[in-house]
């Protein structure tokens, strides 16, 4: 009888690691992609790109290479995902503004550039209960 108890400990264990590892990527997909907060669209795409990279530690300890801000509030991003438990790539049914960063040139953490240019696009993202946990690419 107790063997057949650690079975069902150890899955619930990952049942638990499981969700809160969706939990962090959801926060880390916030963290990396979703600006609702700044003016749209920004006055100088490059300084807007820069401030994003380093506000948000992306710069450290090395720059960054690429990186796409999705222009909405976190919860009409989430909707993407509304019926996917995943993992699913989906393509978003609205489009949304964008601005997609590059880097140019600079040393981390704080000489960093990146040249923004804006966009109004469908994004593509992966899926995980019901929450966008992966930037794919815009199309």
């Amino acid at each position: 009888m107790r063997a057949s108890k650690a079975p069902r400990i150890f899955s619930s264990f990952l049942l638990l690691i499981s969700a809160d590892s969706w939990r962090q990527s959801w926060a880390a997909f916030k963290n990396k992609h979703i600006d609702s907060k700044s003016r749209y669209p920004p006055h100088n795409m490059n300084l807007y790109c820069g401030n994003q990279m380093r506000n948000r530690r992306m710069t450290s300890p090395r720059c960054k290479p690429h990186n796409t801000f999705i222009y909405a509030p976190a919860s009409i991003v989430q909707q993407v995902c509304q019926n996917i438990s995943g993992p699913n790539a989906i393509t978003s049914t609205v489009s949304f503004d964008l601005v997609d960063c590059r880097y140019t040139s600079g040393s981390p953490p704080n000489s960093c550039n990146y040249q923004g240019r804006m966009w109004t696009k469908y994004i593509v993202v992966t899926c995980v209960n019901y929450v966008p946990v992966h930037f794919i690419r815009f199309i």
